[in-house]
């Protein structure tokens, strides 16, 4: 017979590999890739997409003038122009709607500027 503490440990660990062996398996996020191109500061086309959370997200950037791009809550900033297509790559962790502004420094007008160009929508499985 083992002695009582040995018992209760070996039960323990049975009861965490029972535990274990009956959660389901995570799915696979899937991955959702998008082509999104600029024309005289604005996109062409739909101004959002809608992903789920967990998902593996490529946002394809094409522009044909030079701008910094910044996805907010993803903290994700690329550069894009005419010859410098742009990926922001990410896994869609946080749910929400996360706007993508262009960032300027114009130092002529005063600083720094932002403007929404487009919305991630990340939504709860």
């Amino acid at each position: 017979m083992l002695p009582t503490t040995r018992r209760a440990l070996l039960a323990g660990a049975a009861a965490v590999a029972v535990a274990v062996l009956a959660v389901p398996p995570i799915a696979r996020a899937e991955t959702k890739a998008f082509d999104i191109a600029i024309k005289d500061g604005k996109v062409v086309g739909a101004k959002s997409v809608r992903v789920t959370r967990g998902d593996r997200v490529i946002l394809s950037w094409t522009s044909d003038q030079p701008m910094k791009l910044h996805l907010h809550g993803y903290d994700i900033e690329r550069t894009v122009g005419p010859d410098k297509p742009a990926d922001m790559m990410f896994d869609a962790r946080a749910t929400g709607r996360f706007p993508v502004e262009v960032h300027t420094h114009e130092k002529d007008k005063g600083g720094h500027g932002h403007a929404a160009l487009f919305h991630l929508e990340v939504y709860p499985k």
